[in-house]
């Protein structure tokens, strides 16, 4: 699968909907079995991931 190119603002906001969307995954379908703070640095883990290697902007030679 190919990423698309994300700037740092694009990784943050990707990141943050991913540790949300962790959370609530995590509410509906595990809460009964693994508790929530679990599921939080699950979370975190995924954002840090996202952020760290999400693929950058790629710089662009200017012809002149």
């Amino acid at each position: 699968m190919i990423l698309p190119q994300m700037t740092l603002g694009d990784r943050i906001t990707w990141g943050i909907f991913s540790f949300i969307g962790t959370i609530f995954l995590w509410l509906g379908l595990l809460e009964e079995y693994v508790p929530l703070w679990v599921g939080a640095i699950v979370g975190v883990i995924i954002f840090i991931a996202i952020f760290k290697y999400g693929p950058p902007v790629k710089e662009e030679e200017e012809e002149e």
